[in-house]
């Protein structure tokens, strides 16, 4: 009970779910790079600033709200087809540029959300372990 009350009052349930995000945008933007030849293919995506809006709506919502009663693991982002990439004469919209650049993007989030996680649970240990670095 409170070690889950501990991990649930700070930002690790936020982080946690960000990475399931960036899990997920990564396999569709592998997805898409593979099928970037294949005629007919339309690529998919999930809308980064709608998700962190409503990871922002959630932030707000537990403000205010008693200390670990909301919690962010049923927040979900829709899988879209993004239209705003030239629509090539096999009915392809890609554009390897776009496509590398999102998935440059998204690892580096990714990397950064692991370590500021890292971080968190190893000062969490330190702290139940009672040692001061």
């Amino acid at each position: 009970m409170f070690v889950e009350r501990l991990l649930n009052q700070g930002n690790a349930p936020l982080l946690e779910q960000m990475l399931r995000f960036t899990e997920a945008r990564q396999k569709l933007l592998t997805d898409d790079v593979a099928n970037a030849s294949t005629p007919g293919y339309q690529m998919k995506d999930i809308d980064t600033a709608k998700f962190q809006a409503m990871l922002a709506k959630r932030v707000e919502e537990r403000d205010v709200a008693a200390p670990g009663t909301v919690g962010f693991s049923d927040i979900s982002a829709e899988i879209e087809n993004p239209h705003d990439s030239i629509l090539f004469h096999d009915r392809n919209n890609r554009s390897m540029e776009e496509l590398m650049s999102d998935n440059a993007k998204t690892g580096l989030l990714h990397n950064m959300l692991v370590e500021i996680l890292r971080k968190q649970y190893g000062a969490m240990e330190m702290a139940l372990k009672e040692r001061v670095t």
